[in-house]
């Protein structure tokens, strides 16, 4: 269940600092460095803001359901969110786990289908940015950075569906996991790499079953090619890691 939605219209008082404007301008700084809103003009992004909503969500909340209406898209404060949809048998197919300062969604902006093709909940405590489809699009045709800016964040998520697709359809297990590992690790600046989700999801992700995804990671732990401490992972080998059979 969402909770505690707070309005994104703050007017400051007289005679001392709002604290809702100052969690307004912490917010308003946050977004500029993502690129679907660093193009913006101030006002623009003001009237994008009082057109959202900033959401606080418990684990397990549902913050919207494949086949619902496709209104919004949404920006994560802090917290994760998985995206997912569930196969004809009931099996749930976690496509990908979204972080602090990301977007998703906002492809639906430009898909011929008016709802949601996936599913998604948070994995903890969310909080997050909804914003309204209509009112970026209107401010897309008036900007034309703006334009670039979502083309080029489509081209990414494409590219990744690329490689994923690649992965699944061509790669064994051990092969999915050591791509996986590898791909978390190029977001990380150092050879540690923390796990964004339950073993259950991972594998999920993976088209393998938990035990499988387990049994591989005691295989690179025995190796000396990795160490695990909870969902922290210390790359010590990395070529071997990439030659990993």
């Amino acid at each position: 269940m969402l909770n505690n939605t707070i309005p994104t219209r703050m007017i400051a008082t007289s005679g001392h600092q709002d604290p809702a404007m100052v969690l307004h301008r912490v917010h308003h700084q946050i977004l500029r460095s993502h690129h679907l809103f660093e193009p913006m003009s101030d006002e623009q992004l003001d009237e994008l803001l009082a057109d959202s909503q900033l959401l606080n969500l418990d684990k397990g909340d549902i913050l919207f359901l494949q086949g619902e209406p496709a209104h919004s898209f949404f920006f994560v404060i802090s917290g994760a969110v998985k995206v997912y949809r569930l196969t004809p048998d009931g099996q749930e197919k976690v496509f990908e786990v979204i972080g602090e300062r990301q977007t998703f969604a906002e492809a639906m902006m430009l898909m011929d289908t008016p709802n949601y093709v996936a599913s998604a909940q948070a994995l903890g405590p969310v909080q997050l940015y909804r914003f309204s489809n209509t009112t970026y699009m209107r401010l897309l045709q008036s900007n034309s950075r703006l334009t670039f800016a979502l083309l080029g964040k489509l081209c990414i998520r494409l590219h990744q569906r690329i490689n994923e697709i690649e992965t699944l359809s061509l790669k064994n297990a051990t092969h999915r996991v050591v791509r996986y590992l590898l791909t978390q690790l190029a977001r990380s600046d150092s050879d540690e790499l923390e796990l964004p989700m339950a073993r259950q999801l991972i594998a999920g992700h993976l088209s393998i079953q938990p035990e499988t995804f387990s049994r591989i990671i005691r295989r690179l732990i025995d190796e000396e090619i990795i160490t695990q401490h909870a969902r922290v992972i210390c790359i010590l080998d990395r070529q071997r890691l990439e030659q990993f059979e």
